[in-house]
């Protein structure tokens, strides 16, 4: 099991007490700290006192950097076990089976490279109520269509074959974010199946790395992430296609902010990209599809 962490002090001992709180398996909990410069390496530092046989620690003297992925890499890299869950230090597991049925799942189905649960996202601000990750008609297979779409799966949520992300490909480590590629790099592998029970919380704050983002800083990073991303040819032209969207919808946002030719630079790329896709985005906009979802800018 491996957790990653910085500047977490306030969260992540509720983190550690639910991996702790695990029943019906064994597992190792490997705790990564990135250099965090509050107290979250006093709190992991007691918890390891408590519990010498369960955690191991990895605690950098500098930042490894590259949003957190490289000390993720090193993390899977010292990892023993055969399936690796992942969790950030400021989200938690509220179910003490979590880990059990998951590892069940996978015993009983080896097509399987991955599953996931649902969970609940909690806004630290207030300004939404709590809600489930995923809705009523998720289904129960994810394939990398969807995964194009939006990310369908909460970072806490995961339980992958080590085999299926061990080691991570180059571009992996080129990309704005360290959880939704994995899900396309276990694809490759097998099948990713969804499990609808709530078992974990996803906290949503001011400080996490995506929600601090204005609009148009989340759609860059966006472009970012579409055109690194690697995926099996059949899905080429659909990858493009989310490439144009992003700079169509960047164009937008950049008119709104009276920046036209900003806007005009964005159209270009993306018809470049696909062109197709800007007349499509833009009778999307007009019928009034664009918005945000849980897991983004859509």
């Amino acid at each position: 099991m491996l957790l990653t962490s910085f500047e977490h002090d306030r969260y992540i001992a509720r983190a550690l007490d639910g991996v702790l709180a695990q029943r019906g398996v064994d597992f190792e909990l490997l705790v990564g700290d990135d250099a965090s410069t509050d107290g979250t390496r006093a709190v992991i530092a007691e918890y390891a006192r408590a519990h010498p046989g369960v955690i191991r620690t990895f605690l950098p003297q500098r930042n490894l950097g590259n949003g957190g992925k490289a000390i993720f890499s090193d993390l899977i890299g010292m990892a023993r076990g055969d399936y690796l869950a992942v969790l950030d230090g400021d989200d938690y597991w509220t179910a003490p089976d979590k880990l059990a049925r998951q590892v069940a799942y996978l015993d009983e189905h080896p097509e399987c490279s991955m599953c996931f649960h649902n969970v609940l996202c909690v806004y630290e601000d207030g300004a939404r109520a709590d809600e489930p990750y995923n809705g009523p008609d998720q289904p129960a297979e994810v394939d990398v269509a969807a995964l194009l779409d939006r990310c369908v799966v909460a970072s806490c949520s995961p339980l992958f074959r080590r085999e299926t992300i061990c080691p991570l490909p180059p571009w992996y480590f080129q990309l704005p974010w360290g959880d939704w590629s994995l899900y396309f790099i276990a694809a490759e592998h097998g099948a990713l199946r969804y499990l609808p029970d709530v078992m974990g919380v996803y906290r949503i704050h001011n400080a996490g790395m995506y929600s601090a983002l204005s609009r148009l800083e989340a759609l860059e990073r966006r472009s970012d992430f579409y055109a690194g991303l690697a995926v099996p040819q059949a899905h080429e032209r659909a990858r493009r296609r989310k490439v144009a969207e992003t700079w169509v919808k960047r164009a937008l946002e950049h008119n709104r902010l009276a920046q036209r030719p900003a806007a005009l630079r964005c159209l270009v790329r993306a018809a470049r990209v696909s062109p197709v896709s800007v007349p499509r985005v833009l009778r999307d906009r007009r019928r009034g599809r664009a918005g945000t979802t849980r897991s983004g800018l859509r």
